[in-house]
Parts: structure tokens; sequence; C-alpha cells
């Protein structure tokens, strides 16, 4: 079993807003973890790197583009009275990249370098904006170590604010009850619609992610599909999220008792029961592409 004991899947309808599954797997494993006394879709996890798109949201807001180049090489700052290096989930270095790259092969030291264009303290004022209420702490507690997702955050808060890059920016309220007359709610903006529709973009791109992913990767889906995953560390959390044209979904694999599991990730476990909800929510209606800006650089 790979010493994975609990999960949890959340599906919300895009254009309403309603909560179509609510899931919480592993509560009957009562014996090795306490999952029939929690609900994972609102225990707060560390997300890993499933909250890059928030940041380079608030980036190309702040100037940048797809197109922007960021150097990816070794990173060192102080912590205390040593030193921390940083490195990527491979542990390989590409130099320049875009952002584009950066964020579709989830690169950690540009990621650094986006928090520090956009500022610690107000890209946590927009993950508070998105309904991130988790994040309870000061910029100066989570340091760079935000972007790299060292906060903790639910299933819920993570689904709810990639409905926003979604809907094009803006908020809209989850709701669980069904009702195909309730007229869709909008909240606040928070993104631009076009800094939305560009990270819809580039996490639907194969090969935006073929540097660490592989061309063929697990998070290349049959219809156009934005997915991001992340792993926390000492593969105690593994996520995936993600959405197309009319729904998103988000799925946690772990251990409620935090232990960690057998070295599963985002892309080995979470991201395959991703693609099997997406292929049965599709299975008898039509699909569409994500809409894309029409004067903004999508390309390297």
């Amino acid at each position: 079993t790979r010493r994975v004991h609990n999960g949890a899947l959340l599906v919300v309808d895009r254009r309403s807003g309603e909560i179509r599954a609510w899931v919480v797997a592993g509560a009957e494993d009562g014996a090795a973890t306490p999952g029939r006394f929690f609900d994972a879709v609102l225990i707060p996890r560390q997300p890993g790197s499933a909250l890059k798109p928030f940041l380079y949201a608030a980036a190309f807001d702040a100037g940048w583009s797809p197109a922007e180049r960021i150097e990816d090489a070794p990173y060192s700052e102080a912590v205390g009275t040593g030193l921390h290096r940083f490195n990527n989930y491979s542990h390989q270095f590409y130099g320049e990249v875009s952002a584009r790259q950066a964020l579709g092969n989830s690169l950690n030291i540009p990621a650094i370098h986006a928090v520090n264009f956009v500022g610690p303290e107000r890209y946590l004022d927009i993950l508070h904006q998105l309904g991130f209420e988790s994040l309870t702490r000061s910029a100066g507690f989570y340091g760079d170590g935000l972007a790299l997702g060292n906060g903790e955050v639910s299933l819920l808060e993570l689904v709810r604010g990639f409905t926003v890059l979604a809907n094009g920016g803006t908020v809209m309220p989850l709701r669980a009850v069904v009702d195909g007359n309730a007229p869709a709610v909008r909240g606040p903006r928070v993104f631009s619609r076009d800094a939305a529709l560009l990270i819809g973009n580039v996490l639907s791109d194969p090969w935006a992610r073929a540097m660490e992913f592989g061309r063929y990767s697990t998070l290349n889906l049959p219809v156009q599909t934005a997915v991001k995953t992340g792993t926390s560390s000492d593969y105690r959390d593994a996520w995936s999220v993600g959405f197309d044209s009319r729904y998103v979904v988000g799925v946690w694999m772990g251990n409620l008792d935090r232990t960690p599991t057998d070295g599963i990730t985002g892309s080995t476990g979470p991201a395959l029961v991703l693609r099997g909800v997406f292929a049965y929510l599709n299975r008898d209606q039509n699909t569409g592409r994500l809409p894309v800006p029409d004067d903004l650089p999508l390309t390297d």
C-alpha cells in the first residue's frame, strides 16, 4: 500500500460553485490511523508545490509574463547561524528558464525568486484573499518557504483557490447544496483575468512540464486540463489538483497521524485518481478548451 492510509477528494462545478463530491477515504482503517475521527478535506496539511500557481499569478499581475527569464541555479540563504540550500525535486538545475518552464516543471529556485519579486507580505495577503484561512502566521514566520508550501492548508481551501483561477481570477463561494436554479455568486477579484487564464494555459501545457515530468506525464490528460501537484517533506502529503472547462478536482493522500508514506508523490499517487475522476465526470458530456488571453505572450 506504500504506507498510505488516508485520502480525500473534492469536486466542484466551477460554473456554479456547487460541491459535487466530498469524499474521505481510510475512515474504516481505524486501527492504523485516526481517519474515522477527522474529515481529511478540512485538515490543514503542507501543500508542497501545490500553491505555486497562485504565486505566479501574482507575479504575472506584478509585471512578469510566461516568457520572463529566471535563473535556476544553486541558491542559499541565511537561516539562524547557518545556510539553507534550496534544491529542485530532481536536484538538477537548468540555468536560465522561462516562467512557463519554472511553473510547469515546479522548479523551486525560480519560485524563491518569484516570491521575492512579489514580496512575501503581498503573497500572503493574496492567499488570504483566496480563502486560505489556515495560514495564520506572519509572512516573516513563513519566509521564502511560503513559495514552497511550508504553511499548512486544507484540501477545501486549495480547491477553493483553484476555483478562482478556473473562473478568471474572481472568487466564487462554494456551496454544498446543488440547486440548478440558484444563480452563481461572484465575489471579489483577486487576479486579473489575463493572469488567471495564463496559469491555466501553462498548467495544461505538456511541453511546459517536460523537463521534470517527461513528455508522457500522468498529468497530460486527454481533455485539456490544468493540473498541479504537490509533495511535502518526507513524503507525508501528496496532492493533485486541476480544472478543465467544467470542474475543479482536488485529491490528497497521506496519513492523518502524520507518518511518512513510502515515497508517494503528487504525480505518482493523487494524479492517477485525478485522471480517473475527470474521465468519469466527462464521460457523457461535451468538453471545451480552456480560454487564453488574446494579447499576452504565451511562449518562451
